[in-house]
């Protein structure tokens, strides 16, 4: 029988930590320019299974299924539409099966990579359709949260949180991505801290912060200014520094001695769940996690 807390319980009495990296951890492991990486729970599911469970292993307390890029309106941009359900449900299967009895398994969403006028043609009713289908798909498989990330257009985020919503009462986490502007920190889209939060916490987040796009340096003040605006729970999932080009290679420079120093501070600042973003592996994991002494 499983006993495990509810992931928002949990939250309350300690720091959550998350996972890393998927999809650059999918490149160095061949994944090709163009191939959505969903594709590779159904093509290279022991792949997936191990990167899992690299984290896991490193002491993380939940993972994100590969499904980052799976809803109708990414994959029908490679060609992959017709494979909404299998990814998902394959994703949270693989996950699931050498998830630890205490751990839990998010369901991972991802921007649409659609935008609304004048940019694009999309409107918020189609962003809301595309996040109800894939949230229901993770949702029947039996994910224990959603995780909504790296979301560039707060509307768009909105939508897939509302979606969520209505497709289950499971946890959401929600997190933006943001830059470090001479003006501070903004969405590309121009949404500032302030409006993300609030916009978020009415459409019925749990957990609202920041991953991918800043390094963990840049993150410290932000999850600040963050914990200034809300009190729920914050996330902060940072990217391993500013990626590079050596060799041919990107290479994200920030060691793992600095990205665990970085969120010991962001810690400091208000965040209840830490994990990596783009370039932190599981050793970066393996060290946040000597932050909570276990």
């Amino acid at each position: 029988m499983n006993t495990k807390k509810p992931i928002l319980s949990l939250v309350k009495e300690r720091i959550v930590l998350l996972d890393g990296a998927m999809g650059s951890v999918l490149i160095d492991l061949g994944l090709e320019p163009g191939t959505p990486p969903e594709s590779w729970n159904v093509t290279y599911p022991e792949k997936i299974q191990g990167i899992h469970l690299g984290y896991f292993n490193a002491g993380s307390d939940a993972v994100l299924t590969n499904t980052f890029g799976g809803s109708g309106m990414k994959l029908a941009a490679h060609k992959h539409g017709n494979n909404v359900e299998k990814y998902n449900k394959k994703a949270v299967e693989l996950a699931k099966a050498i998830c630890p009895e205490n751990c839990y398994v998010a369901g991972d969403m991802g921007p649409s990579g659609a935008f609304l006028p004048p940019v694009g043609k999309v409107t918020v009713d189609d962003f809301y359709n595309n996040y109800l289908e894939q949230a229901g798909y993770l949702a029947d498989a039996g994910i224990d949260f959603f995780f909504i990330e790296t979301m560039v257009d707060l509307k768009e985020a909105e939508a897939a949180v509302k979606a969520a919503k209505s497709i289950s009462n499971k946890p959401i986490f929600a997190s933006i991505t943001y830059q470090l502007t001479k003006r501070g920190y903004f969405t590309i889209m121009g949404d500032t801290v302030p409006e993300c939060v609030k916009t978020l916490e009415k459409a019925g987040a749990n957990i609202i912060g920041a991953n991918c796009t800043i390094g963990s340096k840049e993150m410290v003040d932000l999850i600040a200014l963050i914990s200034t605006e809300t009190k729920r729970p914050i996330l902060a999932k940072p990217n391993a520094g500013k990626p590079i080009l050596q060799s041919g290679k990107t290479v994200y420079p920030t060691s793992v001695k600095d990205f665990t120093e970085d969120i010991s501070k962001i810690i400091d600042k208000g965040a209840n769940v830490v994990g990596g973003c783009c370039g932190a592996n599981p050793e970066y994991i393996v060290s946040m996690r000597k932050l909570r002494g276990d």
